[in-house]
């Protein structure tokens, strides 16, 4: 297996989609490190001529000089910040792009393993990380080191002997820097996990606040988020003290070079081999030399934490859908809907089966209702059903074909689903209904509405299809998002329609208005029903009762009482719990 390149490669790459931008911020690069090295010969001909030469006239133009020169290397800073910045945001607006249509291929289990709190800090925060690098750093980094070997080269040029005092603190300062950037690496990653598991619980506790505040466990919740804020504290500290090492060093390493340049520099001028111009040069450059080697801490800075962002969307970029169309794969656009189990094995976890040997046929246009205890397999059906998993063993078939022979994406085309837990998206009723398609008319709402006796909720709205819908649908009642969801399942006519629990959240009154939509739903539909509710499904064609796995019964809902099995028993625990 070829391994994958190291993630700053990976992330530098992402500046080869704008070659405009990246060619014009090495012009500025490479005319702006020049122009910054021409102060100091300004300084050394304005000492050595004007100044110690008795030529005060001339002292005028130098300075116009000396302004110029730097009044352009602000307008090249100024430029250079623009391109990178603009270029961060098109690089920044790319990884987001690339991330989220990849998670959008993956398949149910990809998001079982992925808490929702870690995949939103990728998408967000460590791509934040990596377009801060973008925008400030990367271009500073290459202008830093460009400048630190110009300088160096003009060093040795003014005078080889003071340029080897430089140097001579080079190895010293490697050491440093190498030092820092791997215990940084390391507390970067340490930050980066530590936001990802504070984000992961922060999600989690708010969307369980209610359940939080009926069982009185606040004060669990706020002390188990203040130790992953402590974590994170901890973490960020850690990188702090990486700094308080590192700029330290620099900066005496520095004055260890300018120490030993005076020393030797002073010899020099009394010897007459060295003049107060050079000098001055030379002191400037070395100011200049340790200027980016300062900067460049901070941009290093903020290229590791986008090494370790990077390694953690590489990760979600490297994984591949479970769930891809076949090379030969075919449309599922003209199927009937006949859906047939054949042996199938299947279980979240491979060791841990689900389903054993399940087979069933359902013919086009049946209705199946499958009924049975927590846990028996049930919504595991429905999940195969619309290849939301794949079987470990057996095969799913819609009309005869095996569902991994059909486009994923067709064949889901056909399949309506309506859960317990009805997942309502912000914008208005009619978006929601025929979820931001603008191929299905007004009209066509308004008929589905109908069908399924919804019109009740939609009246009651002030602005009708149009009204908004809070987050998750925080302004309909359990029952109301159900009744939409009905709607949003007939208006897309599909070939199979999946109902799991979909009545279980609706009054008695309601359910008979729901039954009625139903029959209406149903006709000339392959419908499969998991019930709780055994009164809903007693004109189901043929009825299912799964244990532990397995078809424990078949038959219709006479048949079954006829037997006197486990769908009896179900059936009449429930008839008595419902008379009292």
């Amino acid at each position: 297996m070829k391994r994958p390149r190291h993630p700053l490669w990976r992330l530098l790459a992402y500046i080869g989609r704008h070659p405009g931008l990246v060619a014009l911020s090495l012009v500025t690069m490479i005319v702006g490190a020049g122009v910054d090295l021409l102060l100091p010969e300004i300084v050394k001909r304005t000492v050595d001529g004007p100044i110690t030469g008795g030529r005060p006239d001339e002292l005028p133009g130098y300075a116009m000089m000396a302004l110029a020169v730097l009044l352009a290397g602000a307008g090249l800073r100024s430029a250079r910040a623009i391109i990178s910045v603009r270029t961060g945001r098109l690089i920044g607006m790319s990884l987001r792009l690339d991330v989220f249509r990849h998670v959008q291929l993956q398949g149910m289990r990809f998001f079982d393993r992925m808490p929702v709190g870690v995949l939103t800090t990728r998408v967000t925060s460590d791509v934040e990380a990596i377009e801060e690098f973008f925008s400030s750093g990367v271009a500073a980094v290459f202008h830093d080191i460009l400048k630190l070997a110009l300088i160096l080269v003009v060093l040795f040029v003014v005078n080889a002997q003071l340029a080897l005092c430089v140097v001579a603190v080079l190895p010293l300062l490697v050491v440093v820097t190498v030092v820092f950037m791997r215990r940084s690496r390391r507390d970067f990653g340490r930050v980066r996990t530590e936001v990802a598991s504070t984000n992961a619980y922060a999600t989690e506790a708010i969307t369980g606040m209610s359940v939080t505040r009926i069982f009185q466990r606040r004060r669990h919740a706020t002390d188990t988020y203040g130790d992953h804020a402590e974590a994170l504290c901890t973490a960020h500290l850690a990188t702090m003290r990486n700094f308080a090492f590192f700029f330290p060093s620099v900066q005496s390493l520095s004055a260890l070079a300018v120490a030993l340049v005076v020393h030797f520099g002073a010899a020099g001028i009394g010897a007459g081999s060295f003049s107060y111009g050079e000098f001055f040069q030379f002191y400037l450059l070395i100011d200049l030399f340790f200027e980016p080697i300062r900067t460049l801490s901070e941009n290093l800075n903020m290229m590791l934490q986008a090494m370790v962002s990077g390694e953690r969307l590489f990760t979600v970029l490297d994984t591949p859908p479970e769930i891809e169309d076949r090379s030969e794969a075919k449309p599922a656009a003209a199927v009937n809907g006949a859906v047939r189990f054949d042996e199938v094995q299947f279980g979240y976890n491979e060791d841990e089966p689900v389903l054993r040997g399940v087979s069933f046929d359902v013919p086009a246009g049946s209705t199946l209702a499958i009924v049975g205890p927590t846990g028996a397999g049930k919504s595991s059906i429905l999940n195969l059903v619309s290849r939301f998993y794949d079987v470990q063993g057996g095969a799913v078939r819609v009309d005869g074909t095996d569902v991994r022979d059909y486009e994923v994406r067709s064949l889901r085309s056909r399949i309506a689903i309506v859960l317990q837990d009805v997942f309502l998206f912000r914008g208005s009723v009619l978006d929601n209904i025929r979820l931001f398609d603008e191929s299905i008319s007004r009209e066509q709402v308004e008929e589905a509405v109908r069908m399924v006796h919804a019109g009740g909720v939609i009246e009651r709205l002030p602005d009708g299809l149009d009204a908004p819908v809070e987050e998750r649908g925080a302004n309909f009642s359990a029952g109301e998002r159900q009744l939409l969801a009905f709607a949003r399942a007939v208006v897309h006519d599909p070939a199979i329609l999946v109902l799991d629990e979909a009545t279980s959240s609706i009054d008695t009154a309601t359910e008979k208005l729901i039954q009625e939509a139903l029959e209406a739903m149903r006709r000339d539909r392959t419908t499969i029903v998991v019930a709780h509710r055994l009164s809903t499904i007693k004109s189901a064609d043929q009825i299912l009762v799964m244990r532990r796995g397995q078809v424990a019964e078949r038959g219709t809902h006479e048949e079954l009482l006829r037997e006197g099995g486990l769908y009896r028993k179900l059936y009449e625990l429930q008839v008595r719990h419902e008379s009292h």
